[in-house]
Formats: structure tokens, C-alpha cells, sequence
């Protein structure tokens, strides 16, 4: 999932952390369902600027309801709000609906406080043409209640010339549209209509992005003000779209200028990589690894470059951290066999190069081929940590909103996939939570057993 941290504002561990959800359609309008999606857009792009808020993306939503299974289109229910609210970390919850028609038009949002558990009811009023206006005048109430006293003058909200409905209906459209090339006609006429639509910009730099065409995505995105809510993320990418284009120096400027966080360092020292500087690319991928000592693809990558170097005593070292961190991971398994193989270990070798082969067939063409260029980087970032995320608090209410064996179960489905460093990491909140349970202490043992195994 995608959570941004924008340089010179609070921290998300300090901020006030809010998911907004897709507004139901009450009317008898279904034309009108975009809407719905609109009004939660807006909000977001409203609230995303202030201080001491964390407001999660339209696609940090969508990755939280797919992993529980939940259509992009489904009507989120109050149940499965609050539940998507505990699993990711939010302080409050927005849900509502709108309903009328053209002129009279209502649109009725509920604010829930995870930590209280209580709720807020908000409403406005007017004509549908109005949507904008009304929404952004609700986007104020609804600020003041979640941060009482919010220096930000209403003026901000209320005064401030509003998108055009044209180019904000288009721009709604092309974020529900599932074809690629629909999404980028839709973007265009939004710009067009709308030529400083940051929000817009954005997204066609990431609609090319996800088309393949990385220069053009680098043309929007670069057209991004840096005072944008984006700027960050826009940054982030067009650093991954210098990767794809072999522009090593143009992505070691885009992250250095970035927050130096896992994702980051883990693409700064592939970028370094594969411009020829190891030595700066093992110290960032360090970094990394020190960063975050629970993430396997920072020792992956240090691993790959000491086997591509001939240091086969860290490449061992390293492979072998990878592995304990992600037990099935064919890339490692192959590269550790290779160094086995070089230290003369030749029926370990064989052993792991066979495991490796039934897990991938791609690694398995490695036999009789050259290696192709194996260093991993992110093609996406939370631009936050998992303890930014998780403190006390939050794990104390998610505690709340599932029970010890509801936890427990999730943690043994990362061990039974060998992914020992997401289960331990998982492991380590239920213990701050519950520091005196038995079962999670077997867990723990179950998994520095199978960690030790190799």
C-alpha cells in the first residue's frame, strides 16, 4: 500500500491519519455514481495540504480493500470501514452518500473516531452543479473536528476558485476507467480544461507509467508544482521512470532529493548500480538494511553484488540474511547455490540450484545462460516505515478491532509462506500488545526455528 510523508509536515506517526471512502449513490440517478467517488476525491485533495493530517490516497484505499477481496466498485459497509480503518493504521474514518436531485442535492458524511469510537454527522445542502463548493465547505467542518483549532482559515476552503466541473467530471472518469488509453483521453481534456490541474498531472504521469511510456510519464509528472501534494510521490516516480530508461544519473537526483526511507535507499543503490558505482550502491543498499533489518531485497541486492564482484564470503552472508527473511525466494536460492559452488559445496549447490529451478522456471534458463541484471528496487513507496505507522496506540485499537488468535493466524500464514521477516515484524506488534502470551512466544520460536534451518 502507498502512504506519503511530505518533507517539513508532521510525521504520520504524529499526524492524524484519515481514510475516506467512495460516498454511495442514494439517488435514483445512476448516471451519478461517479460522484461518489468525486466527492471522496475532492476531500482527499482538500484535506491532503494540512498540517498535522495524513489523508490516504484513492489508491492506498483500493490496496486495502483488495486485500481483503473487496470489488474497487463495492459499497463499503460501517463494519468493513471500521475493519479497513484498524488494519491500516487510521485515526478517523469518512464515510457518507449523496442523494436529491439537481436541485436539491444533499450530501451526508459521517466522521468516526477510531480511538472513541464515536461518530459525527455532517450535511450539506444545494443544487448537484454545486458539488464542488459543497463538498469543499464540508471538507472544512470536517477538519475542524478532526484537528480542533486548525489554524487554516475557512477562507482557505470556501474562497478558493473551485476546478471547473468539467474538467473535475473528467478527471473522476478517468481514475473509475479501466482502460488504460480511455484513462488518458479523459486526463488530457481534464488538463485542457484545466491547465494547472495538479491532481490531473499526476495521474497521466502514472497512466503513462503504466503504459510503458516512460518519457512521457517524465513530461507530466516534471510538470507537477513542487508546492503539490504529489511532488513527492511524483518524484519517486519519475526516478523509476530514469531506471526504465537507463538514465542512472537523472534517477540518483530524483531520490537523493527524497526522504531517505527503505523504498528509496533500496532504488538510489540500484540506480548507483547499475550506473557502474558499487561501492556507493553497497552503502546505500547498508543503509537500507539498517533501516529496515525485517525487508529481505536491501540484503538481496548487497548479496548479488558481492557474487557479481567475486567476494563469495559476503555474498554468502548476505544470501543467506536474504533467505531468512523470505524463505522461497528462487533468485536467492540460485545465487546462494552459485557461491556454494565456488566454495567447492557442490551437493548444497546442486541442492538449492534444484530448489530454485522448481520454484521458477526463469531461474531455471539460468543454468545455460548469463545472468541478467538482478538488482530489486520498489515501484512503489508508503514514504513511511512500519513503526511510523504502528505505534502504541494504534496497535492497542487494532487489538480492538480483531482478537489475539485473529492476529496469531496471520502471522502463522507468513511463516507457512516463508515470509519469516513480515512474520516476525507482525509478531513483534502482537508482543507489544500482548507481551505475556504463550502462543505467540511458540510462534516466535517456530519461526527462528525454521529461520536457523538452512
Amino acid at each position: 500500500m502507498v502512504f506519503l510523508l511530505v518533507a517539513g509536515r508532521m510525521g504520520f506517526a504524529d499526524a492524524n491519519a484519515v481514510l475516506i471512502f467512495s460516498f454511495e449513490n442514494l439517488s435514483n440517478d445512476r448516471t451519478l455514481d461517479w460522484i461518489g467517488d468525486g466527492i471522496a476525491e475532492l476531500m482527499i485533495n482538500r484535506l491532503q495540504p494540512e498540517p498535522g493530517v495524513h489523508v490516504f490516497s484513492r489508491e492506498e484505499r483500493l490496496a486495502a480493500c483488495e486485500k481483503l477481496s473487496i470489488p474497487e466498485i463495492a459499497v463499503i459497509s460501517r463494519a468493513t470501514a471500521l475493519k479497513l480503518g484498524f488494519d491500516n493504521g487510521a485515526d478517523n474514518v469518512i464515510t457518507g452518500s449523496f442523494s436529491g436531485t439537481p436541485d436539491d442535492f444533499h450530501i451526508d458524511a459521517r466522521l468516526i473516531d477510531m480511538e472513541a469510537g464515536a461518530s459525527s454527522d455532517f450535511h450539506a445542502s444545494g443544487k448537484l452543479q454545486d458539488v464542488i463548493p459543497l463538498t469543499t465547505t464540508l471538507s472544512w467542518h470536517l477538519l475542524r473536528k478532526i484537528i480542533p483549532g486548525t489554524a487554516s482559515p475557512e477562507a482557505d476552503y470556501t474562497a478558493r476558485p473551485p476546478t471547473p466541473r468539467s474538467a473535475f467530471e473528467n478527471y473522476v472518469r478517468a481514475l473509475l476507467s479501466q482502460d488504460l488509453q480511455k484513462r488518458i483521453d479523459l486526463l488530457q481534456t481534464a488538463i485542457r480544461l484545466n491547465p494547472q490541474y495538479g491532481p490531473a498531472l499526476y495521474q497521466l504521469g502514472r497512466a503513462y507509467q503504466l503504459q510503458r511510456d516512460f518519457a512521457m510519464s517524465n513530461q507530466w509528472l516534471q510538470k507537477l508544482p513542487q508546492a503539490s501534494p504529489d511532488h513527492l510521490q511524483a518524484l519517486f516516480l519519475i526516478g523509476l521512470n530514469d531506471i526504465y530508461l537507463s538514465d542512472y544519473a537523472g534517477a540518483i537526483a530524483a531520490f537523493q532529493q527524497l526522504p531517505q526511507t527503505y523504498d528509496v535507499l533500496l532504488n538510489l543503490g540500484t540506480a548507483f548500480s547499475r550506473k557502474g558505482d558499487l561501492a556507493s550502491a553497497i552503502s546505500t543498499w547498508r543503509r537500507a538494511a539498517t533501516l529496515d533489518p525485517l525487508s529481505n531485497d536491501a540484503y538481496f541486492n548487497l548479496g548479488y553484488a558481492s557474487f557479481t564482484r567475486s567476494d563469495f564470503e559476503s555474498a554468502d552472508r548476505n544470501l543467506t540474511e536474504s533467505l531468512k527473511l523470505r524463505g522461497r525466494d528462487s533468485e536467492a536460492l540460485f545465487l546462494l547455490g552459485r557461491t556454494y559452488d565456488r566454495f567447492g559445496r557442490l551437493e548444497d549447490s546442486r541442492r538449492l540450484i534444484a530448489q530454485a529451478s522448481r520454484l521458477s522456471q526463469r531461474v531455471e534458463r539460468w543454468q545455460n545462460q548469463p545472468l541478467p541484471r538482478l538488482e530489486r528496487f520498489a515501484t512503489a513507496t508508503t514514504f513511511r516505515s512500519h513503526d511510523d505507522t504502528w505505534n502504541d496506540q494504534r496497535l492497542a485499537r487494532k487489538a480492538r478491532g480483531q482478537d489475539l488468535t485473529a492476529w496469531l493466524d496471520t502471522v502463522q500464514a507468513d511463516i507457512d509462506a516463508y515470509l519469516f521477516g513480515d512474520a516476525l515484524r507482525g509478531l513483534h506488534d502482537v508482543m507489544r500488545i500482548f507481551p505475556d502470551s504463550s502462543e505467540a512466544r511458540s510462534l516466535l520460536t517456530e519461526i527462528e526455528r525454521q529461520r536457523n534451518s538452512r
